[in-house]
């Protein structure tokens, strides 16, 4: 049995008040190309957070951070400087991937 887990990125936002407008825009953009299954095969945008201070936090799924990356830079542009992409592995409730993580800690742990 294949098990075919994509990688999952946290992607977290920052823009300045200024830039706000023009944020909202391209997030309509961005959300109406995902519902309308216009971005890359594989890329699954899983939640999206917003904080009251210009910011906002995605978690994504892809087969790379570069893919991810792409879509981000082309859907929103405003936030190319402001954009931060950071692998990170589900730990509750726990995962496959992060079962694998632990016992391969394990097993470098106890092979040192």
């Amino acid at each position: 049995m294949k098990v075919n887990i994509l990688p999952t990125f946290l992607a977290a936002h920052k823009w300045k008040p200024e830039e706000e407008i023009s944020v909202i825009k391209e997030a309509i953009a961005l959300l109406t190309a995902l519902r309308e299954h216009k971005l890359p095969e594989g890329v699954e945008l899983c939640t999206t957070y917003m904080t009251n201070t210009q910011a906002g936090y995605c978690v994504w799924k892809a087969c790379s951070k570069e893919t991810i990356e792409k879509v981000l830079l082309e859907q929103t542009p405003t936030l190319e400087k402001g954009i931060e992409i950071i692998p990170v592995i589900q730990s509750y409730p726990p995962t496959l991937e992060y079962i694998l993580a632990l016992y391969q800690r394990l097993v470098q742990a106890a092979s040192e």
